[in-house]
This record gives C-alpha cells, sequence and structure tokens, in this order.
C-alpha cells in the first residue's frame, strides 16, 4: 500500500492537534498527546448518540461502531470508520441483533476469527420495539463479520434461560475484553433484571462455547467498568464503575480461578461522585506492555489519563497537554492499534448533547525494543494418527520455531508443553489419540535466543458450522440443510435434534420491558426458554449438508406450553479425520427463520419495503407488521403474501416495519430486523434503500 506523508504541525498547549485534509501520517503522531482524527474537514460525522459499543478492525483499519442512542433509543444502526481516509459510512448487513443501548465498553472484536463479538444490551426499555422481534433474537452472543457484511446469531448453550440475572450475563454496560494470546473473548458484570451483577464468562468462538469462569474473592457487582487483558502478564484487568465507589485494582489470572483485589496508590479516580462514578476505559498496549486507562470528572466533566504497570502494580498520571473533549455520561469506547502503537477513543461530545461523535488518538511511547514478531496462528490439519501442522513464517526466527501442545478443549484451561522445534514452518505430529482436542502455538527464535510471544493458537478441533436451514414441509417431514465447511480437515458431519421449551403470547400489553405484541389469533412463540433432550439422529457420519428427519409437529408436549405445535430445534456438528467433533452451530427452530436483507425506501409518504426469500423450502408467504406510536404493534396483512415485496401510504411520521416469513403448517416465524421509514442517516450510504 502507497502511503502519502504529509506535514503535521506540532501541538500548541491549548488546541488540540487537528489532522484534516490529508491521510494521517501515523509514523509521525506525537507521543503523551491526545489528537483528534474526527471530525475532520471535508468528512462529516453521523448524527448518532451516545451508549453506543465501538471496536477497532485493524486488519482492514477501520473503527466499528454498533447500536446505542441513534436519536430513538435502542438502535441497531451500524458505521464503519475509515482510519486513513477519516470517512464514516453506514452497513447495512443481511440482519441485526435486537436494538440495544448501555452497550458502550460492552463489545470487543476477537482478532483470530475477525470478527466483533456483541454481548447483550439493553433492550425493550424505551418502546420503538417489538418484543417477539426481540426475545426471539435475543442470546448471549452475536457476531459480525466485517467482510462478507454479515452478522449471525451464534445461540451459545447453555439454552436455559435463567429467571434470575445474576446467573447470567449482565445486560446493561457489561465490560467485554479480548485475550488475543487464547483466542478468547471476556464478558464481566452489567446490570440485568435483578440489579448488578459480578458473573464473568468466556466465549470461545471456534467452538461456539460460552462458559461462566470460576471467580473466587469477585468483586462487588457493578457496571460501567475498564476491563481489558494484559497478555504480557497473563491476566485481566478491571478498574472502577459506574455507580459503585470501589477504587481497587483488580487482577484475573485463569490459573486460580480467583480475583486479586490491590489497593494502589496513586490511582485514577473512581469513586462515585454525585449520579455516577468515573465509568473509566482501559485497553492494552501490547508494545509497551502497559494499560491505558481513562476516567471520567464528574465535578469537572473532564477526562484524565493513567497508565499501569500491572508488573509493578503501579499507575501513572500522564499529563498530555489538551484532553479528549468532555463527553456524554456512558459514551466512551477504548482500543489499541498495535499496528500503528496508537490508542483510539470514541466519544459523545457533550457541547452537542450526544448528537455526533469524535474520535482521538493517544500515543504512550514508541518502545526502544519491540517484540519479536509471533508466528500466525498454525493451521491444523488432521490425519486418522496425526496432526499436521503450518503457519505464517516470523522474520524474527533466524533460529527457528519452537512448537507447544496443550490437549483440552478449553483453551483457558490449556496447560502447554514444549513439543519439538524446526527451522521449517510445517511441523506434524504423530502422537495424538482419536476423538480428543489438541491446542498448538508456536514461538519464533531470534538471534539472540529471545523467544516471541506465542502464535494464537490452532487445534485439532473443527470450527463450528454455519446456522442450519429448517424446513417443515408437512406436520412429520422436515428437512435440514446447511452450507458445507470450507476447512479441509472436515470429512462430514452429526446433527443433533432438542425439544425446545417455549413462552407464548396471546396479546401484550404495551409498555417498558413488556411483551407488547398485538392480539394473535392464537398464542404463539415469543421467547426460547430452554432446550433439552439432545439427541444424535444418524449413525454414521454425514457426508453431505442434508438430514431428513420424521417427527409429529402436531403432538406437542408439556414443552410447548399452549402453542398448538412441539418445536424443535437442531443444531450440526462437524468432524474431522481424527474423528473430533466440533462445537455446535447456531440453534435453528421448526418456525421459520427471520427474513434477511429487509430494506425500505420513502416515496412520498409511501413506504415502499422489499426483502430476500427465505431460504426455507415450502414458505406460504409473508406478513408485514407495522409500529404505531411508542408501544403499538399492528399486522398490516390479513393473509400471507407471496411477493417479496410491499407498499403502505405510512403518512408522515417516523415508524418501523417488521417480515415475518409463514410455513405450510401456518407457522409465524421469527421477525425481521426492523427498517425505519424517515429514519435515515442521509449522506452515509448510497442510493435510496435503507435500514
Amino acid at each position: 500500500m502507497i502511503r502519502l506523508a504529509v506535514l503535521v504541525l506540532p501541538a500548541l498547549p491549548c488546541l488540540p492537534v487537528l489532522l484534516n485534509a490529508a491521510p494521517p501520517d501515523w509514523k509521525k503522531h506525537p507521543e503523551g498527546q491526545w489528537v483528534k482524527q474526527s471530525p475532520r474537514e471535508g468528512a462529516p460525522v453521523p448524527d448518532f448518540g451516545w451508549e453506543g459499543s465501538a471496536v477497532l478492525d485493524p486488519q482492514r483499519r477501520q473503527w466499528i461502531h454498533h447500536a446505542g442512542h441513534d436519536g430513538i433509543p435502542q438502535g441497531f444502526h451500524l458505521f464503519t470508520y475509515q482510519l486513513d481516509s477519516g470517512r464514516w459510512e453506514q452497513r447495512f448487513p443481511n440482519t441485526s441483533p435486537p436494538g440495544a443501548c448501555c452497550v458502550d465498553g460492552a463489545n470487543t472484536f476477537d482478532l483470530l476469527h475477525q470478527r466483533l463479538v456483541r454481548f447483550p444490551g439493553a433492550a425493550l426499555g424505551h418502546g420503538y420495539q417489538w418484543s417477539r422481534g426481540v426475545k426471539l433474537k435475543s442470546s448471549a452472543v452475536w457476531l459480525y463479520d466485517p467482510a462478507a457484511n454479515e452478522w449471525t446469531n451464534m445461540r451459545p448453550a447453555p439454552y436455559h434461560l435463567p429467571l434470575n440475572a445474576r446467573d447470567w450475563l449482565g445486560s446493561l454496560n457489561g465490560g467485554a475484553t479480548y485475550d488475543a494470546t487464547r483466542g478468547l473473548a471476556l464478558s464481566f458484570g452489567g446490570q440485568g433484571t435483578s440489579g448488578g451483577t459480578n458473573n464473568l464468562f468466556v466465549y470461545d468462538a471456534h467452538a461456539n462455547l460460552l462458559q461462566r469462569l470460576p471467580a473466587a474473592n469477585a468483586p462487588e457487582p457493578r457496571d460501567g467498568m475498564g476491563l481489558t487483558y494484559d497478555t504480557k502478564n497473563d491476566c485481566l484487568v478491571l478498574f472502577g464503575s459506574q455507580y459503585s465507589n470501589d477504587e481497587k485494582t483488580w487482577i484475573y489470572r485463569y490459573t486460580t480461578g480467583k480475583w486479586e483485589g490491590h489497593t494502589l496508590d496513586p490511582h485514577p479516580p473512581g469513586k462515585k461522585l454525585g449520579t455516577y462514578a468515573t465509568i473509566p476505559r482501559l485497553a492494552y498496549d501490547s508494545l509497551n506492555g502497559i494499560c491505558l486507562c481513562v476516567v471520567w470528572d464528574t465535578r469537572t466533566n473532564e477526562h484524565q489519563t493513567w497508565v499501569l504497570d500491572v508488573e509493578k502494580l503501579r499507575w501513572t498520571r500522564v499529563n498530555p497537554p489538551v484532553d479528549p473533549s468532555p463527553s456524554m455520561s456512558r459514551s466512551r469506547n477504548l482500543s489499541y492499534w498495535a499496528d500503528e502503537n496508537l490508542f483510539l477513543l470514541e466519544l459523545s461530545p457533550r457541547e452537542t448533547k450526544g448528537k455526533g461523535v469524535e474520535l482521538w488518538s493517544f500515543r504512550y511511547k514508541q518502545p526502544k525494543v519491540l517484540p519479536a514478531a509471533s508466528p500466525g496462528a498454525p493451521v491444523v490439519l488432521t490425519e486418522r494418527d496425526a496432526v499436521r501442522l503450518t503457519w505464517r513464517a516470523s522474520p524474527a526466527a533466524t533460529k527457528g520455531y519452537h512448537i507447544y501442545r496443550a490437549q483440552t478443549a478449553h483453551p483457558w484451561q490449556a496447560n502447554f508443553h514444549r513439543l519439538g522445534s524446526t527451522n521449517d514452518t510445517t511441523y506434524t505430529d504423530r502422537g495424538v489419540e482419536a476423538g480428543k482436542v489438541y491446542l498448538y502455538r508456536v514461538t519464533a527464535i531470534t538471534a539472540e535466543n529471545r523467544e516471541s510471544p506465542p502464535s494464537p493458537p490452532g487445534r485439532t478441533q473443527p470450527r463450528v458450522p454455519a446456522t442450519p436451514v429448517v424446513s417443515v414441509l408437512g406436520k412429520d417431514q422436515i428437512e435440514i440443510t446447511w452450507r458445507p465447511s470450507t476447512d479441509k480437515e472436515v470429512v462430514g458431519y452429526n446433527i443433533y435434534r432438542g425439544v425446545v421449551t417455549v413462552r407464548t403470547v396471546t396479546r401484550g400489553t404495551p409498555g417498558a420491558w413488556k411483551d407488547n405484541d398485538p392480539a394473535y389469533a392464537e398464542p404463539l412463540p415469543v421467547e426460547v426458554r430452554d432446550i433439552t433432550g439432545w439427541e444424535k439422529l444418524n449413525e454414521k457420519v454425514l457426508k453431505e449438508p442434508r438430514f431428513d428427519d420424521k417427527v409429529d409437529l402436531t403432538k406437542p408436549g408439556p414443552e410447548a406450553k399452549d402453542y398448538r405445535l412441539a418445536v424443535h430445534a437442531y443444531v450440526v456438528r462437524a468432524v474431522n479425520r481424527l474423528e473430533t467433533e466440533s462445537g455446535p452451530s447456531p440453534y435453528a427452530l421448526t418456525i421459520p427463520s427471520a427474513p434477511t436483507e429487509v430494506f425500505c425506501r420513502e416515496q412520498g409518504k409511501t413506504a415502499e419495503l422489499k426483502w430476500r426469500g427465505n431460504p426455507e423450502k415450502g414458505i406460504a408467504g409473508y406478513h408485514v407488521y407495522k409500529l404505531q406510536g411508542t408501544w403499538k404493534i399492528v399486522r398490516l396483512t390479513d393473509k400471507p403474501i407471496r411477493a417479496t415485496t410491499f407498499r403502505q401510504d405510512a403518512g408522515s411520521d417516523s415508524t418501523r416495519y417488521w417480515i415475518v416469513a409463514v410455513d405450510p403448517l401456518g407457522q409465524e416465524g421469527e421477525p425481521s430486523a426492523p427498517v425505519w421509514f424517515n429514519h435515515r442517516y442521509r449522506g452515509f450510504f448510497t442510493g435510496e434503500w435503507h435500514q
């Protein structure tokens, strides 16, 4: 890539450094100074508000902003910001998670799998949503693939929906971070229906595995905290909160399963001042081995910048000549960009009352000695009695590579032992057993006999397959298909079926946090409460991505409650030559999936809708639903329509529309992601069609 050099003026003591018309020369970024990158001259910013999440996608050199207040609370919008050009763009994915606010700091980016990891946020509290469209789509984890511009609802186990939020992920202002050594996303804290929670969860996208971690001596319940993973010291770091007075610095290690609370002096302010505490943000600088913390002083509405050396357990305040703009209370997202040795801070300025966004950058310092470059994650190819590894070379590996192995399906429990060494970028391990999961990582050995940080892990377990397509063709005829895996080592699949416990609604009650459904002719599923009784359906490994099942849906059990049909779920697991199964795919139900690629355009007062037809066979048609006012949902179609377009005189007000597929048994499926009429971000997308 050719990069143009630009002149960067020295920072003035009372003014921010502005990098405007030309692409920034990141190499000349000053040390110890905050630099405003956006808004940039000639590059307008979108008019969304605050409480949204934002993460860095370093491979594409872009910032990704998702959800939050978008003028209407609990938005589902998604924007990207190109860091070199300064251009904001609204993206229109295939579908979207339920709109949410209070997700600032709550999501992270998975570098190994190149996905935004979206944990839960606040939904159904402000109206403008449909409870059936939120609760049927809600799950612990959604993943966004920026390369494909696709969201996937991963729906990881456990499938039981806890009645007490203290047993589950917090849904408002949780903290999230990424463990780059193991390729894991972590979620901590956040509010839920029963108040604060101190739960710590790990999510492994490769296996679609979500698990609560043992956490003795846990900090008091909190939300709105600073959270990051220090790979140099191999620990999770936590500081502060939104409402608590706790000013300890907390460290968590997988090896002990225990939190350590450290009273350090000095330290960033953390006590509650007025309504809020400092709502800190933390990020880890992998080149300098420090954690940066940005806190918000509620008395002065100014920011403070602090640095934590975990090895020395020492905080140091940094006093840059200019601090980032005063910001809204829940509007800050912080990431570290290792490629350019920069921290990136997004905020919503208080002076514009959360309308618009600013992006700032900060360089702590240039390290005198860079860490040796790690090799790429080993690519694993299994055989019946061996594993062959290949990896991307490291320029630091003048004396070759060390190969390490651990035997576990849980990367956070891996105890790696050195397996061997090589001067090549391939290695074959013949000491393996069928059905077991092995993890591998590689280090480069430098001319000075220094060992690089380890590569991300490779493993003998296949990656989870895509969500299956479940076509209900008759009362006892069900066809399951799925997209074949592109992994060369996958030789077949196993398919599993479970019984779904649903909660139904016949007529909702408008209001915050309630079911606001219209009156239905019969009870309809509004929520999946549990999936039990899982059984493997195939005797031999399936070579083709298809299975025909016979189960009578007209004979519901007690799990169906007052719904007239049984509801079942299906997951697919890939199998490799070592006879090792992948984790479960996202489940699909025997009610139709949500229609995708739903778009709207305004033709005067006419709303014109279009969408992609469902992938299931035998779809009888579609219903169109609309929002009237804040809470009222109405159905616009008496009978299912066969077309994938719809027009209506919508008037002048803003409103939302949803599309729902209907199968041969008359079942209404999951509602689509909504689309807006008369609510859009002009200038940030091309054409007339929008979401």
